[in-house]
């Protein structure tokens, strides 16, 4: 059957019949991210529009091909950017081919395909690492950053706390009782956890995140953090409306020093973001936190959560499953997206080139904690 591409009317089509859809690719959620004139949602499908057997959605906005040299953004080219999340979800994935070629007629010379977090060894990612196909006489295929781990607990339904401990491993599962036991006793106050769904509850919540992420490391050294701002609200507001909602905020006392903002859809727990003041990290807050989140989700019928793209030493402990998954643009040939992906490919290459060599040699570590380190002092006051 062919692709197609078209508008989803108010009543949103039946998308059993590919398969299970994520959030990610929720028509519902996909509008949600439509904000301004210049972004919007491309759905193709494949098979009856109301029941179809193919389904690829696209967020379609501004962007920009990112020429770095390490952490240095050396120059930008703007694209029109054609995204998603995953994969296709499809009934028949040797149709993969098809949609790609309407993809590139659909574009236009100055759009780019970006699929992020692509699952390694799926069909989409045997289609683009296989050079013998027709998608590289349409495009360039060039990887955006090195493959990654995806972390994720896994649990049967039913399960218990103690059975998602009994998943993790003897030191892991030992620093966790033990963190658990003392964080309470060192806090030196009453310890809670407040959860949050409600639209009722928003205007506290944006105001505890935005308390405790302006502390955190990631606002001071990489500038990203939640403000209390009316644009947040409104986003909160709308995860709120639509079921999606579910965010904790950890007290001591009565002052706000942890959060997990999430989303959940059925039996999944989506980790959005994740901080806590700097001024408590002796007490393992996140370890903390996690757990008594995690305790609280399975009580509520949830007992899968993914801690989305990128990997850490806490993520490599607290899960029990985990993927391998890279992204991938795929850039019109021709001109002139043959210049933008050989010029793109060339800075690649030497960047990880030389960040293979300084994780080979320390120096990467190193420099990352001594920053880390800093920014820790100016969120506390420190000098």
């Amino acid at each position: 059957m062919q692709w197609y591409l078209a508008d989803v009317p108010g009543n949103i089509p039946d998308l059993s019949l590919p398969g299970t859809i994520p959030l990610a690719l929720d028509p519902r959620w996909l509008s949600s991210r439509v904000d301004s004139l210049d972004k919007s949602i491309h759905y193709f499908f494949q098979g009856d529009s109301q029941n179809p057997c193919g389904y690829a959605p696209f967020f379609v906005h501004p962007g920009a091909l990112a020429y770095c040299f390490g952490e240095t953004t050396l120059f930008r080219i703007p694209v029109r950017r054609h995204a998603m999340q995953g994969e296709p979800v499809c009934v028949d994935s040797s149709s993969l081919t098809g949609l790609l070629k309407l993809l590139r007629e659909t574009i236009g010379a100055r759009g780019v395909v970006f699929f992020e977090g692509v699952p390694a060894g799926s069909p989409l990612a045997n289609l683009l690492t296989s050079r013998d196909t027709m998608v590289y006489s349409l495009f360039h295929v060039v990887p955006y950053g090195p493959s990654y781990t995806r972390r994720l607990i896994e649990l049967p339904e039913g399960a218990q706390f103690e059975d998602y401990l009994r998943t993790l491993g003897s030191e892991s599962r030992k620093d966790v009782r033990r963190t658990r036991r003392n964080f309470s006793v060192k806090a030196g106050e009453a310890v809670t956890l407040a959860c949050y769904t409600e639209m009722e509850q928003i205007e506290e919540l944006a105001a505890a995140l935005a308390e405790v992420s302006r502390k955190t490391y990631q606002y001071h050294l990489l500038g990203l953090g939640l403000e209390n701002t009316a644009e947040q609200v409104a986003y909160l507001r709308k995860m709120a409306e639509n079921r999606w909602l579910r965010a904790y905020i950890l007290q001591i006392g009565d002052k706000p020093v942890a959060f997990q903002l999430g989303y959940h859809d059925r039996h999944t727990y989506y980790a959005h973001h994740v901080g806590y003041d700097p001024a408590i990290s002796k007490l393992q807050p996140g370890i903390y936190l996690h757990t008594e989140v995690m305790a609280d989700l399975m009580t509520a019928g949830i007992y899968r959560f993914d801690f989305l793209a990128g990997d850490s030493l806490y993520k490599q402990r607290m899960s029990n499953a985990s993927r391998e998954e890279r992204h991938y643009y795929l850039i019109p040939r021709g001109w002139p997206g043959t210049a933008y992906a050989y010029a793109l490919i060339a800075t690649n290459t030497l960047s990880e080139a030389i960040g293979s060599w300084l994780d080979k040699s320390g120096l990467k570590a190193h420099i990352k904690r001594m920053v880390r380190d800093i920014a820790v002092r100016r969120s506390t006051g420190g000098n």
